[in-house]
């Protein structure tokens, strides 16, 4: 619930409590007019209608009271969560500018090391810490915080950064992507973040070699009520059919399996199309999930 609709209702609340009041006073005016009526020589309804106005007057009163409580009550309730909503947004900003400082600590390294080897495993690490710190950087960014991330932007981010990254801001690279308008759980945006860091950087290291043409593809569409399927991939060159993740010594290629299994989820190389593409079907994580290990 957004802040300011709390805040709106609020404000309705303390509204009917003034209306509340507003009708008591109006009772206790009509009740003394009658009562005045009465002792000057009025009607004898007029003890009915007094007896009626006070069960009323009475009854308001305690329903007052009551209202004023569960509405102290529910100002408690706002005030601390509008405190952990703060809280949680500053945990986000916090873990995004520590990853930034580890990613930052990873280039400045790669730098200094004379092995080219070297370097680039260390970029690989960079590359996969941003795509963590992205997903951070966007929950803070959030004006609601239910731990849901807009999976469009983000992918379009990560692939903008990884081409960039690669490739620099002169390349023959282009992207097609169709991604829906889906808000995916952090602990699954996190893993999925990674296998398409994974795919991508080794498409654009070792599928789209030097200032080669090429295009990257990442789809993503719903399948059933809490599956999901992603296709991702490249033109290039792609690698043998035989090579899988039990045989290869790639990491990345290690990485892009297990993560799928952390999402519950299969992983299948198409191999019908020029390239190495990749179909993922996965279920949406929405409580913790396990270990790369497990």
């Amino acid at each position: 619930m957004h802040m300011e609709q709390r805040t709106v209702d609020n404000s309705q609340d303390k509204n009917r409590l003034l209306i509340l009041k507003v009708i008591n006073s109006l009772g206790a005016l009509i009740a003394i007019a009658l009562a005045a009526y009465y002792f000057f020589g009025g009607a004898l309804l007029v003890p009915i209608a007094l007896t009626a106005l006070t069960a009323v007057f009475v009854t308001n009163l305690i329903m007052g009271a009551s209202f004023t409580e569960t509405l102290q009550h529910l100002n408690d309730l706002t005030k601390k969560l509008n405190e952990k909503e703060t809280l949680l947004k500053e945990v986000h900003h916090r873990v995004k500018n520590n990853l930034q400082t580890v990613s930052s600590l990873l280039s400045l390294q790669s730098r200094s090391v004379g092995d080219e080897k070297i370097e680039n495993i260390i970029r690989s690490s960079q590359h996969r810490v941003v795509s963590m710190s992205m997903v951070h950087e966007m929950l803070y960014k959030r004006d609601d915080y239910t731990s849901k991330i807009d999976f469009k932007p983000y992918v379009e981010e990560l692939c903008e950064y990884l081409i960039r990254s690669v490739k620099g801001n002169t390349h023959n690279i282009t992207t097609k992507m169709d991604l829906g308008d889906y808000k995916l759980s952090i602990d699954t945006v996190i893993p999925l973040g990674l296998i398409i860091n994974e795919t991508i950087t080794n498409a654009l290291k070792y599928g789209i070699p030097g200032d080669s043409h090429g295009e990257i593809e990442v789809n993503l569409v719903k399948k059933g009520a809490n599956g999901y399927e992603m296709y991702l991939g490249d033109n290039g060159i792609g690698f043998p059919e035989d090579v899988s993740p039990k045989t290869t010594k790639s990491l990345g290629l290690k990485l892009i399996h297990n993560l799928s299994r952390q999402l519950r989820g299969t992983l299948l190389r198409d191999t019908s199309k020029k390239g190495t593409y990749y179909q993922i079907t996965f279920e949406e994580v929405i409580e913790g999930f396990n270990t790369l290990d497990s």
